[in-house]
């Protein structure tokens, strides 16, 4: 098996699961609630090195709202550019 094969089966699998379920996996909980925990972890560090403060619980709150909604934009560009590999791959497999 190439590994054009192996990439192609893998989208397959992840497409065939549908777009939704893609954008909720990979963006929402994989990009969204990660980068927004991470996010709410380091901004209070960083703001306390400068000088100022911002306290842990409304930075967590916004964040995670916030970024899961960008969460939301990113699945879906992954999708489509994804979208797009996936046939380029399949035109050049023929």
């Amino acid at each position: 098996m190439t590994i054009m094969t192996n990439k192609l089966e893998k989208w397959e699998n992840l497409r065939a699961k549908g777009k939704w379920n893609y954008i909720l996996l990979y963006g929402v909980l994989g990009w969204g609630v990660s980068t927004g925990i991470l996010f709410s972890l380091i901004f209070p560090l960083w703001t306390a090195a400068t000088g100022s403060s911002a306290p842990f619980l409304p930075v967590f709150a916004l964040s995670i709202v916030l970024f899961p909604l960008g969460g939301v934009a990113w699945g879906y560009s992954m999708w489509i550019y994804q979208e797009k590999v996936y046939w380029e791959m399949k035109a050049s497999e023929r």
